[in-house]
């Protein structure tokens, strides 16, 4: 079974993110503690004050409790189990004052083991090591005979005691743990919010995309039902759409026939007859335009990589063996991520658009900052500032004074602009000095869907 799908894994994103953190936390500290236990040389078990003192207690005890004779047996009993005791006569041995800091909190100590009172004195000696603190006690018993302890008992710990080498090993070790154990989890907690990123993404590009797994903590699988019924139904709705127009376009075309053979029939006046058939005719032209495009947009074409610079050079060369101007400046290879025979529509367009109006048609193509740039660059009047953003609205056309005979129905920058947004990309129109238009087309290398990286 997962571990996520463990009973008492929390279910809401909150939750998760602050429990790996957790788990981190106590997986780093345990590899620590495992590391310094291990690492850690051997050391002796050397005598707590506390212990000692208990230890000095019980045998003052039982050397009062003692008579004379058997005294020294019981002091010689404990030489060599850290401590050494000497008797004295009474009077024999002068005990020096009370010192301060560790002798008098070990006397204390010592004080409060006892069951009663007895006289005590302790003074430090010399230590041996920088771990023990070797100490002399000195009591009255109860008979007044003196008895010397020497024992010694763990030093306080210093600030630099352990040095700096185990130091400036645990701490990094610790921290790099942390790191790593952290950026695990998160990823592994957010992971279904990348992919609910990366399916808004290619929603915009692909009408076809997979539905988004509903998979991950309470807030996400909701998100991502929410999601895909959304995705569903406007999917539905451009189909819809979509049929419903292609059909309206296709049963256009039996009328406008009908009409024609009407008017050759029944007009007399060739002038008359001539302006009707030329309205039909443009007529037709605008819905076998719609038609042709509808027909594309209902057939899903597969992402492909493609080698751009070979597109575009067909393109122009597909004008050039008509007598049309078109020529291609730019790479020789740029391979790109995309709907071939859809951007290649696009592109003809452009280019058709170009020669109709400028008379000659450059492309250009260059890639930077993550995005490639098609440039489709005309000599002829450009467009007024005023008219660009309406230049793509479907069957605009701008003033037919720029080229009457164009026989333009309005579509091309329409269908030029929906095929690239489709690419995520955008399309964008300038006039150049001193006069003619560029379209600037940018295509994204970098990301999801429909496009990657070049």
């Amino acid at each position: 079974m997962s571990w996520k799908r463990l009973t008492l894994w929390p279910k809401g994103l909150a939750s998760q993110i602050v429990a790996l953190v957790i788990l981190a936390l106590i997986v780093a500290q345990g590899l620590t503690g495992v590391l310094a236990i291990v690492l850690q040389p051997h050391r002796e078990m050397l005598p707590h004050p506390m212990e000692t003192a208990s230890r000095v207690a019980a045998m003052l005890e039982a050397l009062d409790a003692a008579a004379p004779a058997p005294r020294p047996p019981i002091a010689q009993a404990v030489v060599g189990a850290g401590m050494e005791v000497t008797l004295q006569e009474s009077g024999a041995l002068v005990p020096a004052p009370p010192g301060t800091g560790e002798p008098a909190a070990f006397s204390h100590m010592v004080a409060s083991a006892l069951t009663h009172k007895l006289p005590l004195h302790v003074t430090e000696n010399a230590p041996a090591n920088g771990r023990l603190q070797p100490l002399v006690l000195t009591a009255t018993l109860g008979d007044g005979m003196l008895v010397a302890i020497d024992t010694a008992i763990l030093a306080p710990p210093r600030f630099f005691e352990f040095g700096f080498g185990p130091f400036l090993f645990y701490l990094p070790f610790l921290a790099l743990t942390m790191t790593m154990l952290t950026v695990w989890a998160t990823r592994r907690v957010t992971a279904p919010l990348r992919a609910f990123a990366d399916a808004a993404e290619r929603l915009g590009n692909e009408r076809a995309s997979p539905p988004l797994p509903e998979r991950g903590p309470v807030e996400l699988r909701r998100a991502a039902q929410t999601f895909n019924k959304m995705q569903e139904q406007l999917k539905r709705f451009v189909d819809d759409r979509t049929r419903m127009l292609a059909s309206i376009s296709h049963d256009l075309r039996t009328p406008i026939t009908r009409l024609r053979l009407r008017i050759e029939a029944v007009v007399d006046e060739d002038d008359e007859q001539q302006k009707m058939l030329q309205d039909l005719q443009q007529m037709d032209a605008m819905v076998g335009a719609a038609l042709s495009f509808l027909r594309d947009a209902t057939q899903e074409e597969k992402v492909e990589l493609v080698d751009l610079a070979s597109l575009l050079q067909s393109v122009c060369d597909d004008f050039a063996d008509v007598g049309r101007a078109a020529n291609y400046v730019g790479p020789a290879s740029l391979d790109l991520r995309c709907r071939p025979r859809m951007l290649g529509r696009a592109m003809t367009n452009l280019v058709e658009n170009a020669i109709k109006f400028g008379g000659v048609a450059t492309v250009g193509l260059a890639a930077a900052h993550g995005a490639v740039f098609v440039y489709i660059d005309d000599q002829g009047p450009g467009i007024p500032d005023a008219e660009k953003e309406r230049a793509f609205d479907p069957f605009y056309r701008l003033d037919p004074a720029r080229n009457p005979d164009s026989g333009s129905v309005g579509l091309g920058l329409s269908i030029a602009q929906t095929i690239v947004q489709a690419h995520g990309g955008n399309i964008a129109l300038r006039d150049r000095a001193p006069r003619g238009l560029r379209v600037t087309v940018s295509l994204p290398t970098l990301g999801h869907g429909s496009h990657s990286a070049v």
